[in-house]
């Protein structure tokens, strides 16, 4: 009898622990949401995708030729949001989009600290996803869902970022997205990273013609 007792106390704290911890993680997130996640323009959204060039050609790595429309992301929030690229540190593009500090360790070791300054409408190798329906599930274009590395980058506030896709998914029509989330989500202290995502939607504004028939 007194070990039947001992174990209902027991779950009783570990459920009353469980629900604390929630109640914590709620009111972290709480606050962070209240820190000024702001419009800057009120007559925009909060973080939308508008064309920029349609009709472009680039050769692509294996010498093929790709045809591909170029969007713009806009962060029209006065709060930082992240998106994963490829691998810009060290890269040729990487040198315009982060600016460095310089420091040393305790043992004297020199440190280069890389913080994302992209000037205003740089080009991202963003990964974006498409779906053909909205009762389908977005799929990975330009990156592998499995990766096992994981590459942010931070759009600051105010700021926009070009990036381009295949135009082969505008014949169709399918909904292309870009996943993204806010800077303050991705607390150290509460290991969030990977577990909170929004998705921004490209809506068509193509010229007609571009992915109807004339």
């Amino acid at each position: 009898m007194a070990l039947l007792i001992k174990a209902a106390l027991k779950l009783a704290v570990s459920r009353a622990v469980a629900m604390v911890s929630c109640s914590l993680i709620f009111a972290v997130y709480a606050s962070g949401s209240k820190q000024g996640c702001d419009y800057i323009d009120k007559a925009k959204p909060h973080i939308y995708i508008s064309l920029e060039t349609t009709g472009l050609v680039e050769e692509g790595k294996k010498g093929q030729k790709l045809q591909l429309v170029m969007l713009r992301l806009h962060n029209n929030s006065t709060c930082s949001i992240v998106v994963e690229t490829d691998d810009l540190v060290g890269s040729s593009e990487g040198d315009k989009l982060f600016k460095k500090e310089m420091s040393k360790s305790a043992n004297g070791d020199l440190i280069t600290k890389y913080i994302p300054d992209p000037p205003e409408g740089a080009r991202l190798p963003m990964f974006y996803d498409v779906q053909n329906g909205l009762h389908d599930s977005p799929r990975p274009v330009n990156y592998w869902y499995g990766r096992d590395l994981v590459f942010n980058y931070v759009v600051p506030a105010g700021r926009s970022v070009t990036f381009p896709i295949r135009a082969k998914f505008f014949s169709k029509r399918a909904i292309v997205s870009v996943p993204f989330n806010y800077q303050w989500e991705d607390s150290p202290d509460l290991r969030t990273m990977g577990t909170i995502t929004h998705r921004v939607v490209f809506s068509y504004d193509l010229p007609k013609g571009f992915y109807l028939p004339e």
